[in-house]
């Protein structure tokens, strides 16, 4: 067809001539919505019904042996421990467990009406209320519902706080950011129930903001302009009169990548790891952060390039002494695996060029580490060189995705002696466990064999790849593939546990996690690689993939399958147009795909740093190179497709898919079904309970026809077990 050739056409100019289905954007004009309720007329008859079922009942014993599965780390505080649970409908519950055993649910959110995901759970430092955040029918609204831990008190609502709120508990005060999304001022409220009002900000607004805080009673801010990328961070002391008096962080032009804030100082991990004593900062005072060091070797040591791998987070943990060096849960990104270490650090002795005394100096103002922080002054101990008799840093390695919770609070809300950790495995689910001072011991948890392998891209890029074999198949035999992919934000994949992945797994398939440009698994290097220009070089990096699995052998002809949702959703759309012949069927969810206009509704204004700004010429031809919708071609046999949509979804709207599954259904030459499900209440992060299982089924029905796996018989849960 004509016009979709000129989809096509990197040349052409973006009018309605290259352009044929912009009247998709309308999305509630009277054409549009014939259009969708032919595609959903074309969805059931291409349904694979019986398929559906059996798959449908298999995820149903999948899910009913994940009930109580952690879908976040707990939360310690006291005797009191919260976690954050699945519950038998595919629904999540807020409880709390108290000393004697008995457990207290404090949210389900099958009690209401819409289907509803917990977006935000913070308790406040005494375990007395939780703040949490609902998201409905797939909006990601505001609002926060403060819900007491003990019986017979009252919760109660704070409408004005924005969708993914900012949110701290100071004493009685409760500090949240109001507004829109991305366009946020700060407010308190006295608890319970108090009159809301405006704080006063350093800077004048529009910013995006976050709030952190620490046992010591120090406030942090971080602000973020829109027309500046850097962010600012303050710190105050306030008990709610009056205006806080706002300190600048000596943090401009530093990468943070994680940070920590002690009874007295705040650990920040970016160049290293760095401390900042926040009481000379609270006082105004000069401050200058200094390089900190272990106690004891590192574990691992150093990688081959000199690289300790990039901090992800971390936790500072009470070491049992007021005089004793602080002890640190760091958490390290070691290229596709993850390391945890529980250490005691000192201030680097030397580390930091000699300065004229300052006047904090001067009149005896607290350096950092100086007694009564739980740190120890570099001019007070000998170099970590000189070992001092510590034990080797004690911690583990990890193959998947694993995160670690808030530090435990004791009863009196000074920091406890650990934190826990939630550590995920691709067969066998999700798994707490709590590391301490001096035993942050291997989690007692099954894992799945993962194999680490390398695919060479295009332009030579050396392009990681995690793998699962199913049970009983071994490297390099060939069996249906499932491959996923993100590539973008600085976003790590990491394997982990999902009713799709553990049904799959179980039928005798292969799981394959593509580590492409764009991502944060390498650094920011690899990350910053797969940005603008360097996008088109991520979809290279998916193909790269797929041929590395199918010359090898690890996946036959007619074998492979891609699945994945927003910006690698785009990625595998991308891939397919470019390489169609290398995938039986794709299934994208939420996708980016008319690249030139993906800066039009939803958050897509905010990702000119990712993908570039249209209104540049060289950016435009930058991202035509690879913008899915663009790059479809009439006459080419494109593999089965099934997009998946939200009606409220408020980041990427559902016109990108669409208009995508428009072109190819008019373009391919194959017989292979392009699809589309849009669910009307349904958004960015996908569906629901029973509404959630029947999409999952969709999924595996499409992906294992089109590859020929079959699904295994019910009863055989031994992926999850």
């Amino acid at each position: 067809m004509d016009d979709a050739a000129a989809v096509g056409s990197s040349e052409a100019p973006l009018d309605d001539s290259a352009d044929p289905y912009r009247w998709l954007e309308e999305e509630g004009s009277p054409r549009t919505r014939s259009w969708l309720r032919l595609q959903q007329g074309l969805l059931e008859r291409h349904a694979r019904h019986h398929e559906e079922r059996t798959w449908g009942h298999i995820l149903k014993e999948i899910d009913a042996a994940a009930v109580g599965r952690e879908l976040s780390p707990r939360t310690e505080i006291g005797d009191s421990i919260f976690s954050h649970q699945l519950t038998a409908d595919g629904g999540e519950l807020i409880a709390v467990s108290e000393p004697d055993g008995r457990s207290r649910v404090l949210l389900d959110t099958g009690d209401h009406a819409a289907h509803g995901r917990v977006a935000r759970w913070l308790p406040d430092a005494a375990g007395n209320s939780v703040a949490l955040q609902l998201h409905l029918d797939g909006h990601e609204n505001g609002g926060l519902h403060i819900v007491p831990a003990a019986h017979g008190r009252e919760a109660w609502y704070v409408p004005d706080a924005s969708p993914h709120p900012a949110v701290v508990f100071v004493g009685e005060l409760l500090l949240y950011s109001s507004g829109s999304r991305t366009e946020h001022e700060l407010r308190v409220r006295r608890l319970p129930g108090g009159t809301p009002r405006t704080v006063a900000l350093p800077v004048p607004g529009p910013v995006r903001l976050s709030l952190h805080t620490g046992p010591g009673g120090h406030l942090l801010l971080r602000t973020r302009a829109p027309a500046s990328p850097a962010a600012r961070w303050w710190c105050t002391r306030w008990d709610g009169s009056g205006t806080p008096d706002w300190q600048e962080l000596p943090l401009a032009g530093l990468p943070v990548t994680a940070f920590a804030v002690g009874p007295n100082d705040m650990y920040i991990g970016g160049n290293g790891l760095l401390g900042l004593d926040l009481v000379s900062v609270s006082r105004g005072c000069p401050v200058r952060l200094l390089p900190l060091v272990p106690l004891g070797p590192l574990v691992p040591p150093p990688s081959e390039g000199g690289s300790e791998g990039t901090i992800r987070a971390l936790r500072v943990l009470d070491s049992g002494s007021a005089d004793a060096a602080p002890s640190l849960a760091v958490l390290r990104q070691l290229g596709t695996t993850r390391r945890l270490d529980v250490q005691r650090v000192i201030a680097a002795h030397g580390a930091v060029p000699d300065e004229p005394e300052s006047d904090a100096v001067a009149s005896g103002e607290r350096g950092f580490g100086e007694p009564g922080s739980g740190a120890v002054a570099s001019d007070a101990v000998a170099t970590a060189d000189e070992g001092n008799g510590e034990p080797a840093a004690s911690g583990f390695t990890w193959h998947a995705r694993l995160r670690i919770g808030p530090t435990a609070r004791r009863a009196d809300g000074g920091p406890g002696d650990g934190a826990w950790v939630l550590v995920d495995d691709p067969r066998f689910g999700a798994v707490s466990h709590r590391v301490t001072v001096g035993a942050p011991c291997v989690p007692r948890a099954r894992r799945s064999v993962l194999r680490a392998a390398a695919a060479t891209s295009g332009d030579g890029a050396t392009v990681p790849l995690t793998i699962c074999d199913p049970p009983f198949v071994s490297a390099g035999q060939a069996a249906p593939t499932l491959i996923t992919v993100y590539g973008g934000f600085g976003v790590s994949l990491e394997p982990s546990w999902d009713p799709i992945v553990a049904a799959w797994l179980a039928a005798g398939g292969r799981i394959a996690w593509v580590h492409a440009r764009g991502g944060g698994e390498l650094g920011p290097r690899w990350a910053r690689a797969g940005r603008g220009p360097g996008k088109s070089g991520t979809v290279d990096d998916l193909c790269a993939a797929a041929r590395y699995l199918q010359s090898g052998g690890e996946a036959g002809p007619g074998q492979l399958a891609a699945l994945s949702a927003s910006n690698g959703g785009m990625v595998v759309a991308a891939a397919m147009v470019r390489a169609s012949h290398l995938f039986a069927a794709t299934v994208c969810v939420a996708p980016l795909t008319d690249m030139a206009r993906y800066h039009i509704g939803g958050l897509g204004n905010l990702w000119h740093a990712e993908y570039g700004d249209p209104a540049d010429r060289d950016a435009l031809r930058a991202l035509l190179g690879y913008s899915p919708y663009h790059r479809v071609r009439d006459g080419t046999p494109y593999p089965a497709t099934l997009f998946v949509t939200g009606g409220n979804d408020a980041r990427v709207r559902p016109w990108h898919a669409w208009k995508l599954c428009a072109a190819l259904q008019e373009a391919t030459s194959s017989d292979a079904p392009v699809l589309l499900d849009h669910h009307e209440d349904g958004g960015h992060d996908g569906r629901s309970g029973s509404a959630a299982r029947a999409l999952n089924a969709r999924f595996l029905a499409l992906l294992a026809g089109r590859t020929g796996l079959r699904a295994p018989s019910t009863g055989n849960r031994s992926a999850n077990r």
